[in-house]
């Protein structure tokens, strides 16, 4: 652990605490109790203050959750559409062979199990769609944090001042002693790890 550093704007460090400290003492397990199916279901998450989050030493978000669940929803929908339509054919066939020769029967009317299948080859093309986005987001941020060492190691030489909210480093860091707003800090040390254009994406 390097020396204690002053803060750059009180002159003072009795407020001073690592950034490495200050982000671990942001993070808290919660645990959560959800309803599924008439069961009760215990779970346990990890919470970051909104100070944790802002001197997070990387993004914590996963842009690839929300087109990945979307996927996942069109894919089931996809199936029950198919079997939906194989139902229904089932059906018209066994409706058709009792009208046979009745003026009942309309030869030209549009099959419901066609309009079915072809929604579900909709929806499937829609999962793929999706899907694939979601991985394609996952390669992307992996390839985007591959630098997220290089970024650690910065940010476990800086501290933070509580009581003016502002972030600096030791002189030793080559960055700099002067205070940081918790912005310039992000963008300073994720710009170490090669992903300081997601600074901007993701504002402290």
């Amino acid at each position: 652990m390097p020396s204690l550093q002053p803060c750059p704007t009180c002159g003072l460090a009795d407020q001073v605490r690592s950034v490495a400290a200050e982000y671990r003492a942001g993070l808290t397990v919660e645990t959560v109790r959800t309803r599924r199916d008439d069961r009760w279901r215990t779970e346990t998450r990890e919470v970051a203050s909104n100070l944790a989050r802002a001197l997070a030493p990387a993004p914590e978000r996963h842009p690839e959750r929300i087109p990945g669940a979307l996927g996942a929803v069109a894919l089931f929908g996809a199936g029950f559409l198919y079997f939906t339509a194989d139902s229904q054919r089932d059906f018209e066939t066994s409706r058709d062979r009792l009208l046979a020769g009745s003026s009942l029967l309309d030869p030209s009317a549009a099959s419901e199990a066609d309009s079915l299948q072809l929604y579900s080859g909709l929806a499937l093309l829609l999962a793929v769609v999706l899907l694939a986005t979601a991985l394609l987001l996952r390669v992307s941020t992996n390839r985007a944090l591959a630098g997220r060492p290089h970024a650690e190691r910065l940010w476990s030489t800086a501290w933070y001042c509580s009581r003016c909210g502002t972030a600096h480093f030791p002189p030793t860091a080559g960055q700099g002693a002067g205070p940081l707003s918790l912005q310039e800090f992000r963008h300073r040390v994720w710009t170490a790890g090669g992903y300081g254009h997601l600074a901007e994406r993701h504002r402290a």
